[in-house]
């Protein structure tokens, strides 16, 4: 039995979800903030996210999922009536994508191949403190400053780093550090969305 977390505003598209997953434990959120809530806490096997959704996109959410390590191999299905959203989809990080009006038989048959394909193992403590590890390491400490005007949660042991108690590596810093940097063109955090991510970022 697989974890499925659905994000889908439309209730009669919900119900489908619900239906259509029998074998499996279903959760669905109608928006972005509840979803991310429940993702901080917990690592499905899968993530059905819809585009357009009240309080974000479904690009809010492959972001999100894609910045923490936990995460950041889950699977991720984008939905959208606009299929012109289909290369976006895959620049974001998502794994596959169908446009609407779904096909209940196309729905099951990606979620189940994206559910059942193996996921490579975590490498807790393998991610030598190269020089560009620590270059990287320093960028993100001080893009994250002077954002949010205090320091990040990273900790360097000697032998990896971690960010909110999770190890990371070289990519993951230096897209996060690009992406801090892209929210501070503003002055800082731009919406409630960004607020919140970081807010559950720090829980």
């Amino acid at each position: 039995m697989a974890t499925v977390v659905v994000i889908e505003d439309n209730a009669d598209i919900a119900d489908i979800y619900r239906n259509i997953f029998p074998q499996h434990r279903v959760f669905i959120f109608p928006d972005v903030p509840e979803a991310l809530a429940f993702l901080q806490r917990t690592r499905p096997d899968l993530v059905i996210t819809d585009f357009y959704l009240p309080s974000g996109t479904g690009k809010d959410v492959a972001s999100f999922m894609r910045s923490q390590s936990m995460l950041r191999d889950v699977p991720i299905l984008g939905v959208s009536v606009d299929d012109f959203h289909r290369q976006e989809a895959q620049k974001m990080g998502m794994n596959d994508f169908l446009a609407k009006p779904l096909d209940i038989q196309e729905v099951l048959k990606v979620s189940q191949l994206l559910i059942s394909t193996p996921r490579p193992p975590k490498r807790i403590g393998q991610n030598p403190l190269t020089p560009g590890m620590i270059s990287a390491l320093k960028e993100y400490t001080v893009s994250y400053r002077e954002l949010y005007s205090r320091q990040p949660d990273a900790v360097c042991t000697g032998a990896e780093v971690l960010v909110g108690g999770q190890p990371t590596d070289e990519a993951w810093l230096r897209a996060e550090t690009a992406r801090l940097r892209s929210l501070s063109q503003g002055g800082g955090p731009k919406n409630y969305l960004v607020k919140l991510i970081d807010k559950l970022r720090h829980i």
